[in-house]
């Protein structure tokens, strides 16, 4: 397919592009092994190893394996030490283990420690499997398979899909690998879509879900856009256009029954952050439904400030409703209604029977969705992180929400990113 010969023009490294990388990753790895202690065993895992990154898009991550006997505390420590001494701008990260994460001659590096284990089911960590996907890839995956991951990774980018972290939970580029080996071609993998389930034992580790983290909803997604690619196959599955960006009287107009929390963005790592946002978002939605409000979506957002959102019917319901009680046959549930809502202060008048019910008017607490936040936002469980931030959060509507007009742009443009 032209099509597809013209993506991997835009996404393969030239040659010389390839020559480049090897010379840093030998620059490194020659860095790494003069500061590291003699039984660490270095070495280069990820895309960049496995042949299959996308030139505008790569990371250099090396491992350095430890024996078992080593502390974690050590190997951290280590780790870092190196780091600090042979990366620019470097920046401690935190996954399993804490990691460093800096630039050298312009490329992003990532040292990252590991125990060295004679097979990835006597893994010690998470990350000690990694050294393992690496080699099997590499073993399996024949030279014209690499371009046909290449086009399916970024395809995967095109339609919003790839990234197995939190904040995405899509397909991870070990997940799209797999799915190559699997199927032998992009076309392939794409004509298979519909029998994808979100689950694929991994081949080094069978106890373990490759796709675990890969939502019901992205999936969902991957298969509508698989369909429509092999219905009218274009560019832009790959590379969509950005949506048009509204005016922020416009956006105001388009969220006016969205309600929610604006705050500082804390300084954790996305992959603790996102799991957050969304348990706050369910939190806040419970919330409003347990006093009558009806949810109709939710989201969130986080860059320097970070904001929770959701949307309701209508940010102000009616001061009084019908609370329905049990049938007049029911002679002792009818009793116990009757005796308990003539007590009510909420009570608006006494219980009444119509078509063959109980019913009585209530006096609703909250009619506005906002002062329901405001009254019970400390006692709401947000998450630990964002719990600690409670007392610089403000409850915001459409007028403080509406700032983020890239992020609203591309929520309320109601097209799939290759249709735009």
């Amino acid at each position: 397919m032209k099509l597809l010969e013209e993506v991997l023009e835009k996404i393969s490294p030239t040659e010389e592009e390839e020559k480049k990388i090897k010379k840093i990753v030998e620059e490194i790895e020659k860095l790494i092994d003069k500061e590291k202690p003699e039984d660490a065993e270095i070495m280069l895992v990820g895309s960049v190893a496995k042949g299959t990154y996308l030139k505008n898009s790569l990371d250099i991550d090396f491992f350095l394996l430890f024996p078992p006997s080593y502390k974690k505390e050590e190997m951290e420590h280590i780790v870092i030490s190196i780091g600090k001494k042979i990366l620019d701008d470097w920046k401690i990260q935190y996954a399993e283990h804490p990691y460093i994460r800096g630039f050298y001659k312009g490329y992003t590096v990532d040292i990252v420690p590991c125990y060295k284990v004679k097979d990835a089911t006597k893994k010690l960590s998470a990350v000690d499997r990694t050294p393992f996907h690496t080699t099997y890839v590499k073993e399996n995956l024949k030279e014209e398979m690499k371009n046909e991951v290449r086009i399916f990774k970024q395809f995967l980018k095109g339609i919003g899909c790839y990234g197995a972290e939190a904040k995405i939970e899509g397909f991870s580029g070990y997940l799209a690998e797999l799915f190559i080996l699997k199927y032998g071609s992009f076309l392939n993998v794409l004509k298979n879509a519909d029998e994808i389930e979100p689950y694929f034992i991994d081949p080094v580790d069978p106890s373990r879900n490759v796709a675990a983290a890969l939502s019901q909803e992205k999936l969902n997604l991957f298969k509508f856009a698989a369909k429509e690619f092999l219905r009218r196959p274009k560019m832009e599955f790959f590379f969509p256009k950005p949506p048009p960006e509204l005016r922020r009287d416009e956006i105001r107009e388009k969220i006016k029954n969205f309600v929610g929390i604006c705050f500082k963005k804390p300084d954790i790592v996305d992959d603790i952050l996102y799991p957050q946002l969304k348990k706050a978002a369910h939190s806040i939605e419970n919330l409003l439904k347990q006093y009558d409000f009806e949810v109709l979506e939710k989201t969130w957002y986080a860059n320097e400030d970070a904001f929770i959102a959701v949307k309701v019917k209508s940010i102000e319901i009616d001061k009084i409703k019908l609370h329905i009680g049990p049938p007049l046959h029911e002679k002792e549930h009818v009793r116990a209604f009757k005796e308990k809502w003539s007590k009510s202060r909420l009570a608006v008048g006494k219980p009444f029977e119509k078509d063959g019910r109980i019913f009585v008017k209530v006096r609703r607490e909250f009619c506005n969705a906002k002062e329901l936040l405001e009254k019970f936002l400390k006692e709401i469980n947000l998450g630990k992180n964002l719990n600690e931030l409670k007392g610089e959060m403000k409850i915001c509507t459409e007028d403080e929400l509406s700032r983020f007009v890239p992020f609203w742009s591309e929520y309320l443009c109601k097209k799939y990113p290759w249709e735009r």
